[in-house]
């Protein structure tokens, strides 16, 4: 079994060598995301925490003057559960808080395991048969509420959606986290993204994003019980019999075809529901997966295999299992689990959108040699940014601690991403403290490269501003310092070697930088600010590009055109010495 890969920068690796046709096939948008608990697990209770309050819901209710109590019974069914011996179950005290029963821990744990037949149990006659769900878990609260933050794992599934590398999202989850990361990171989420929790929703054409609930959504429940309430699925005559119910059969339908007709990524899914694993077998059944096979047809983001994991390969595989199941469980672990295989993947994908990119512009005036350069030297910059996901001496933190570090690294990314495309595209700074995602593409770059208007050839020669950046840090010329969408006049990088200090913003021509300075971002008289434009500029704007810095008495601006030298050097080091002169380096 391979070491966890507890860090992005390990998760990176594991890309790039043993997985590296997974993250090829998932760069074409070819894996569905099956989503469970564990991407949610630091922001919604967790089960146990869940099924403790279930206990504690059920004991500080019991009447003990009413010797028919229906919450006494009820709480001694679930306890037998446990498989307690009779003096164990006599000796619980139900008078104290199930927080402080001597026996707890064992209790609890076992219930996880029978999660859904502790839901099962009704209380009473007039109590309903989802009692303890929508009460006893508090479901309008605890996974419906609108105060509930997204976390690290939906703002990277969101940004991975809206780049087009995910157009479905399958999950088991009642909370609404990663349609609130959705919405918050686009304001066309209307318009982008279908949302299904029941069989009608199929039916809303145009988005060409969609998540899919398929046992509930707790913030429709919240909102509208009497639709959405019937749809929460968590006890076990539902999950077992969910595959025969009429009303459910479109969305099996549709699961089975995504299963069938995709690769799969499972996130923080441990796929033990019957309903699940009978979904799988009738999808296998129309398409059997075949073995050798890459990429792999499933990939889950766990650190080892639990045996639900492996009954899932065999049915996956089928007769091919047999004979080939070490093989197969090795290509399916990656070892990792949701925020570090999720920030891998974002940095892993936006690096090879623009490393393509490079390849597609570079390539006719450098040759392959220089391409492979520059795309080494843009992983670099990859692997410094990846260097900054998780804190030194994690082992030594907290859980909480490690999450709050990985949550703020990511919502620097954003800003940063943010700051970087908005002042090329548009020459404008972005609204301060807005948290709005615009991708490089809305989808495989493959494809978006054949759109009539998608600027390929600008987005290429950015990708080359960056690798050039990420040569010098590779190689120790300078540090770099993210730019801050609070910050106007920072720049979207700073470069730092010595006593110079340069601002640095990328546009992508001539009228996109006159906009900039115009805006008071920069001023052309400030030799500690750089500016490098994509494309060939008129040549009364155009700069020499001999640096200027104590040549003729007057400090300006540094400007380094990259569609010029890209012309004018005949390789990689040549084009990278041209940029340190060019900036004063």
């Amino acid at each position: 079994m391979a070491v966890a890969a507890r860090t992005v920068l390990a998760v990176l690796e594991r890309f790039g060598s043993t997985f590296s046709e997974f993250t090829a096939a998932f760069d074409e948008g070819q894996y569905v995301l099956w989503l469970g608990s564990g991407i949610s697990r630091d922001r919604v209770p967790n089960v146990y925490e869940l099924l403790e309050r279930v206990l504690e819901h059920l004991r500080s209710n019991i009447d003990d003057f009413d010797t028919d109590c229906a919450y006494r019974t009820a709480l001694n069914e679930v306890l037998r559960l446990v498989g307690l011996k009779r003096e164990e179950l006599d000796s619980i005290d139900v008078s104290i808080a199930v927080e402080d029963w001597p026996l707890r821990e064992r209790i609890v744990s076992t219930l996880v395991t029978k999660y859904s037949q502790v839901l099962e149990v009704t209380v009473g006659d007039n109590k309903p048969e989802d009692y303890l769900v929508w009460t006893g878990l508090d479901v309008p609260t605890t996974y419906g509420s609108p105060d509930l933050e997204p976390d690290v794992e939906h703002y990277c599934i969101a940004i991975l959606m809206l780049e087009g590398l995910v157009t479905s999202a399958v999950t088991a989850n009642w909370d609404g986290l990663l349609e609130k990361a959705l919405n918050e990171l686009t304001p066309a989420f209307g318009s982008l993204v279908r949302v299904a929790v029941k069989p009608g929703d199929f039916r809303l054409a145009g988005p060409h994003i969609e998540v899919i609930k398929f046992h509930g959504c707790a913030v429709r429940a919240r909102e509208s019980e009497t639709e959405y309430r019937a749809s929460l699925i968590a006890r076990e005559s539902q999950i077992s019999g969910w595959t025969e119910q009429p009303q459910n059969r479109s969305m099996r339908k549709h699961l089975e075809m995504l299963y069938t007709d995709r690769l799969t990524l499972m996130l923080g899914l441990s796929a033990q529901d019957a309903n699940l694993h009978t979904v799988f077998a009738a999808a296998i059944q129309d398409l059997a997966r075949p073995w050798p096979g890459l990429p792999p047809a499933v990939v889950l983001s766990e650190e080892y295999l639990e045996s639900y994991h492996r009954t899932l390969l065999k049915t996956t595989y089928g007769s091919n299992h047999q004979g080939n199941a070490s093989a197969i469980a090795q290509s399916a672990l990656l070892g990792a689990y949701g925020k570090p295989t999720l920030l891998a993947l974002v940095l892993s994908s936006l690096t090879e959108k623009l490393s393509f990119l490079i390849e597609h512009e570079v390539i006719a005036g450098l040759g392959s040699a220089a391409v492979k350069q520059l795309q080494i030297d843009l992983l670099s910059l990859r692997d410094s940014a990846a260097s900054h996901a998780d804190p030194e001496n994690s082992e030594t933190l907290e859980h909480s601690a490690i999450v709050e570090f990985q949550r703020e690294f990511l919502a620097r990314l954003i800003d940063v991403a943010n700051l970087v495309l908005t002042v090329f595209r548009t020459g404008r700074m972005p609204t301060p403290d807005g948290r709005i995602y615009k991708p490089l593409s809305d989808r495989p770059i493959a494809q978006a490269i054949h759109g009539a208007d998608f600027p390929s050839a600008q987005f290429g020669r950015l990708g080359v501003a960056l690798a050039l950046i990420g040569r010098g840090l590779a190689s120790g010329d300078w540090s770099a310092v993210p730019g801050d969408s609070n910050a106007p006049d920072g720049g979207v990088v700073r470069l730092v070697i010595g006593q110079r200090d340069a601002r640095v913003f990328f546009v992508k021509d001539a009228m996109t930088s006159m906009k900039l300075e115009l805006d008071g971002s920069f001023d052309d008289s400030d030799g500690d600010v750089l500016i490098i434009v994509a494309d060939e500029e008129p040549p009364v704007l155009s700069r020499s590009p001999k640096p200027r810095f104590g040549r003729n008495g007057k400090i300006s601006t540094g400007r380094f055109n990259v569609a010029s030298n890209l012309a004018d050097t005949d390789s990689a080091d040549d084009l990278y010495k041209a940029f340190r002169q060019v900036g004063g380096f």
